[in-house]
């Protein structure tokens, strides 16, 4: 009777035990961590954030001056008064002329005058070309012949198209026709002297005119530069 009450407790003893273990509300068993994420996962590269680059710095200015062709005359200043010794009121020379800024692969200069006030416009005063590129200037009173020493061609001015050879301007130097005639006008006109530095030399003859050298210069000029004056006749 002993040994049966005996098993009897352990029997009740073995079932609250079970009840205890399930249950309801009580806590599962805690699983490590470790064993859940296995071997540590490397770090994913963040990309560097762009950035916009700095702005290009100006570049610093150069010292050298960009030279450019210039044309001037000891005789009168730009926009001045001719003087009457290089008009046809005094000794019709050609006044003196000088330049600068040549630009590199000038292989000759041409030279035109013209009055942009005669009546029609563009009465042509001296036409003068295949100066060569070492030359910087002309000097007062150049020679009126079609071929000059040194290879430089004049050709003829409108002059030409209504003087005869040897007829001669008030002042009585005589009018040239080849070459330099200075300012003749009934009023103030403007004379405009354009210098061109060619990157060739014109295969034209002495004693062309203006539109013969314009048409021919096409094509070929690297810079132009300017010189005009005013003649006011007595």
């Amino acid at each position: 009777m002993a040994r049966v009450v005996l098993l009897f407790l352990v029997l009740v003893l073995l079932l609250a035990t079970a009840q205890t273990g399930c249950a309801p509300g009580a806590a599962p068993e805690t699983v490590p961590t470790a064993a859940v994420e296995g071997p540590t996962a490397a770090p994913t590269p963040v990309p560097p954030t762009a950035t916009t680059p700095p702005p290009a710095e100006e570049p610093e200015p150069t010292s050298t001056p960009i030279l450019r062709l210039q044309l001037s005359s000891s005789a009168f200043d730009p926009g001045g008064e001719i003087p009457v010794r290089y008009t046809c009121h005094g000794a019709n020379l050609s006044p003196p002329l000088a330049w600068s800024g040549m630009p590199g692969g000038t292989q000759s200069l041409v030279l035109l005058v013209h009055d942009p006030d005669s009546q029609p416009p563009g009465f042509v005063h001296w036409v003068i070309y295949n100066i060569p590129p070492s030359t910087t200037s002309l000097p007062e009173g150049v020679a009126a012949e079609a071929t000059l020493p040194d290879g430089t061609l004049q050709g003829v001015n409108d002059f030409a198209l209504f003087a005869e050879e040897g007829d001669t301007f008030p002042g009585r130097a005589p009018i040239n026709r080849v070459g330099y005639d200075g300012p003749c006008p009934p009023a103030a006109h403007r004379y405009v002297f354009t210098l061109y530095a060619l990157g060739a030399t014109l295969d034209v003859p002495a004693e062309s005119t203006m539109s013969d050298i314009l048409g021919a210069l096409d094509g070929h000029i690297l810079a132009q530069a300017e010189l005009s004056g005013v003649f006011t006749p007595p």
